[in-house]
């Protein structure tokens, strides 16, 4: 980690109250084992234990800043941290490393005084050991650890806590308790019938033995423990690298005007992203595959992520070579397959492919245009091997995908425009992707078909075999590429 951010670290740990220091360290939970936790005192001990783990880096603070907004420190998140009123109010929506769980135990803990933690752990003397340890600090944080080690707590069994609160008289901390539980039961519920309705549709392979799967089986893998979906980390200097074919002239053909300005644009944003951008320009069919299998190749240890964007002509299923010879998108993503790119194993690969997927058009309303407005031409752990792919096309199949030869194609540029907006700089690409699609499908786009102008649709689509979410590491500078 680079000096300054240590520095802004130390300056964030020296404005930390020792109990400031203790609720962090409780929040964190699982992110740390239980001889960390005892052993740890102050924040610069926390920090340099998240550092290590990789949940902390140069251009990763988020953890930092969601513990100190749970806390209440937004002072320091103001004073230090430079962050705006509205950047904090956004984070605060949805505390991305900071689970419901641990976020209502912390309530809890924070709002009990002395004589109620007191009162607390003399009920709950006989069912725990080691009560007379916990009389001396008298921190609820502590009860509530050592109720968790001794498994008389979990996220899926909140009875013994919620019992005795009301014990105590307090029904409020009971109701949060209630809260979180119907809302882990809703989430149960919504994951089942989700399920229901697969089983619905879907009728199992012949040898499969329907009796052998129970809904328990379903209900244990979705237990409260697991609803939460881990994030890849991107975490390393530069996070990977981002490869663009950009074909331009093909064969007797005119030239694909304007997907310059899409590489360009596609440039800028990942530069900005501390991605390090290579192009390559007007390769053959042959040479598209042989610059994948190159880069397969390339040991990615020092990398977390491989991105590649091919600006192409093509049809359903394939892209052309400026040599009209035909590259399957399925040979082009399975040169990076868990065979043949051990490196990138257990990590993100997302392929971007700008090209039609056939001759269709999707027909609009009839527009009448003036000369200023831009045409749009047709571009013509083990782990499965298959796994952590994401693939993103500018159309669906049978459809031919819109480039403007002034502005560049409409789908590239929607997608680094959504990119670029900071509203979008900690959400998941999958759900940034269908950002772009809504964006996308509702544009009317103006062409000339058979000499008369008219309006056109586009529907972009994905396919994923990502086991995480995928959240792309902020801009360098913290802004918009600019």
């Amino acid at each position: 980690m680079d000096k300054d951010t240590q520095s802004l670290l130390l300056k964030v740990s020296e404005e930390l109250t020792e109990r400031d220091a203790s609720g962090m360290i409780f929040l964190c939970g699982k992110y740390l084992k239980e001889g960390e936790k005892e052993n740890m005192k102050d924040g610069m001990a926390l920090f340099s234990s998240l550092k290590k783990k990789s949940y902390i880096s140069k251009d990763n603070l988020l953890f930092v800043k969601e513990l100190l907004s749970r806390i209440g420190r937004r002072d320091i998140l103001k004073n230090v941290l430079n962050i705006t009123d509205t950047e904090i109010k956004e984070l605060e929506r949805s505390f991305q490393k900071i689970s419901k769980y641990r976020s209502v135990l912390y309530d809890i803990a924070v709002n009990l005084c002395s004589e109620e933690t007191e009162k607390f752990i003399f009920l709950l003397d006989g069912d725990i050991r080691h009560t007379e340890k916990l009389n001396k600090a008298k921190c609820m944080m502590l009860v509530l650890c050592e109720m968790e080690k001794q498994m008389k707590i979990s996220e899926g069994d909140l009875h013994i806590l919620n019992s005795y609160l009301v014990d105590i008289g307090r029904s409020d901390l009971s109701d949060k308790i209630k809260y979180f539980e119907n809302e882990q039961n809703n989430q149960r519920q919504g994951a089942d019938a989700r399920f229901e309705k697969m089983s619905i549709q879907e009728e199992p392979p012949s040898d499969v033995n329907v009796s052998s799967i129970q809904p328990d089986d379903i209900r244990n893998d979705l237990s409260s423990e697991n609803i939460e979906v881990e994030e890849y980390k991107l975490d390393k200097i530069p996070h990977g690298l981002c490869i663009i074919v950009d074909n331009h002239n093909f064969k007797n053909h005119e030239q694909r005007k304007g997907t310059e300005k899409d590489a360009d644009a596609i440039e800028k944003v990942f530069k900005s992203r501390n991605y390090g951008v290579i192009r390559h320009k007007d390769l053959t069919g042959e040479g598209i595959l042989k610059i994948m299998k190159y880069y397969a190749d390339k040991c990615h240890n020092d990398y977390d992520s491989f991105i590649c964007f091919v600006l192409s002509h093509g049809e359903k299923g394939i892209v052309f070579g400026t040599d009209w010879e035909e590259v399957p998108v399925k040979d082009i993503t399975n040169c990076f397959n868990g065979l043949k790119c051990p490196s990138l194993v257990g990590k993100p690969k997302v392929f971007f492919i700008q090209a039609c997927q056939g001759d269709k058009f999707d027909p609009g309303v009839t527009y009448a245009s003036d000369n200023n407005t831009a045409m749009y031409v047709g571009d013509a752990k083990t782990l499965p091997v298959t796994a952590d792919f994401l693939t993103a096309f500018a159309c669906v199949e049978d459809y031919v995908s819109l480039r403007s030869t002034v502005t560049g194609s409409v789908y590239i540029q929607t997608l680094c425009t959504v990119l670029q907006n900071h509203q979008f700089f900690q959400t998941n690409l999958t759900d940034i992707l269908t950002k772009v699609q809504d964006k996308v499908a509702e544009e009317d786009l103006p062409m000339k078909q058979n000499g008369k102008a008219v309006t056109v649709k586009q529907m972009p689509k994905h396919e994923s075999t990502l086991r995480k979410k995928l959240i792309l590491p902020l801009p360098s500078n913290g802004q918009q590429a600019s």
